[in-house]
């Protein structure tokens, strides 16, 4: 690895979820992917700790309901 900093190219997105039902993982920066949906677009170190959204639902029962940013990695940048 002779890269240090990871710098995701992102679009981002406004979705609406049924609260609480957001489910994330942590992976490390130097294993985003594209595609990935993230909760944060900002530069991160390689080794640093990144919220990767896995899923999360929408129903149209009379639970509450939350918008969330999340983006989806289109590129990556490695310096």
């Amino acid at each position: 690895m002779h890269y240090s900093i990871i710098k995701p190219i992102c679009k981002k997105e406004v979705i609406e979820i049924d609260k609480g039902s957001l489910k994330t993982k942590r992976k490390f920066a130097f294993l985003l992917e594209i595609g990935d949906k993230i909760l944060k677009n900002k530069e991160f170190w390689a080794n640093e700790d990144v919220e990767v959204v896995e899923d999360y639902s929408f129903t149209n029962s009379k639970r509450p309901k939350e918008k969330i940013e999340i983006y989806t990695v289109e590129n990556i940048e490695r310096e």
